[in-house]
């Protein structure tokens, strides 16, 4: 308490307490200032989401064609070209 800036901190915090318009108006501030920042995270691992969702979608797809390439008996190495997976994953599909 014997810091200046702490007292006229102390101080300021008491006359804004009392002062109801501007502590609604900090309330009011505040309160935007969260549900933007929610908002912004929420956007975030919504789009983390999407992009994993695709991703895994793609791979499925990829497995999907490499498994009807496999049993039209084509070459491992054209499949792996073909479908971007690689020859050790499309060993696992095929057994």
């Amino acid at each position: 308490m014997n810091n200046p800036v702490i007292k006229e901190a102390l101080n300021y915090e008491m006359v804004f307490s009392q002062d109801e318009i501007k502590r609604r108006q900090y309330e009011i501030q505040e309160k935007a200032i969260r549900d933007y920042n929610s908002t912004i995270l929420y956007n975030h691992n919504r789009q983390e989401g999407l992009k994993e969702g695709l991703k895994k979608g793609a791979e499925d797809k990829a497995i999907e064609i490499a498994l009807k390439m496999l049993e039209n008996g084509s070459d491992v190495n054209f499949i792996a070209d073909v479908t971007g997976l690689s020859v050790e994953k499309i060993n696992e599909i095929k057994k």
